[in-house]
């Protein structure tokens, strides 16, 4: 009976001190998940090769005289003019003066109307201190002529010249430029058939 008793609370301790002891159940912590750390990306530092495209000097034009045309050529101021190969160059005074005609030098010595198909080109060279400007104006402040029209024309060569059609006992062309620092001036009377393409071949030589 003792030993039944002793057995007995021997049981209830055991109880006890099982009861009073808490088992803690281990809890299993998630690791943070870890974010990407964003990338900044770094502006490049290389500046790029800028590149300049090397452009040709423009050559200048070379013109070629119609077919069928010769040249008059002025060595003292260095300037020639092409024309139809059955003109003729009379009253030539180098470095000031030239006519250019159409038909034979003796036709007209009496001063007459010229006849349809007639052409006469005058080419006149200024002296060397009148500029252009003031020989234009000299043109157009003349009692004795009235401009009809006027305008800028580019020539074969490339050179800038002025053209005005002109009333002045008849009607007439006329081309003022300036060749090697001189002002060049052709005016032509009859028939301006050929005239425009004459003046074209106006030019340095």
């Amino acid at each position: 009976m003792k030993h039944f008793r002793y057995g007995l609370l021997l049981a209830m301790l055991l109880i006890q001190s099982c009861s009073s002891t808490v088992v803690a159940t281990p809890t299993l912590e998630k690791p943070s998940p870890v974010l990407p750390t964003p990338t900044v990306e770094q502006p490049s530092t290389i500046s790029p090769t800028l590149t300049a495209e090397v452009q040709e000097p423009t050559p200048t034009p070379t013109y070629e005289p119609p077919a069928g045309y010769k040249e008059y050529h002025d060595s003292v101021v260095g300037i020639s003019i092409y024309i139809p190969e059955s003109w003729m160059v009379t009253g030539v005074v180098a470095g000031q003066y030239a006519i250019l005609q159409s038909y034979p030098e003796d036709k007209y010595i009496g001063g007459e109307m010229l006849e349809p198909g007639d052409t006469k080109c005058d080419l006149n060279i200024r002296p060397p201190d009148i500029d252009i400007a003031n020989h234009i104006q000299q043109l157009k402040s003349s009692p004795t002529i009235t401009i009809v029209s006027e305008g800028e024309v580019v020539l074969g060569s490339g050179l800038i010249g002025k053209r005005f059609v002109v009333d002045s006992m008849g009607r007439a062309v006329s081309l003022v430029t300036e060749i090697n620092e001189r002002v060049v001036v052709l005016t032509c009377f009859g028939d301006f058939a050929l005239v425009d393409e004459i003046v074209a071949t106006l030019k340095a030589k």
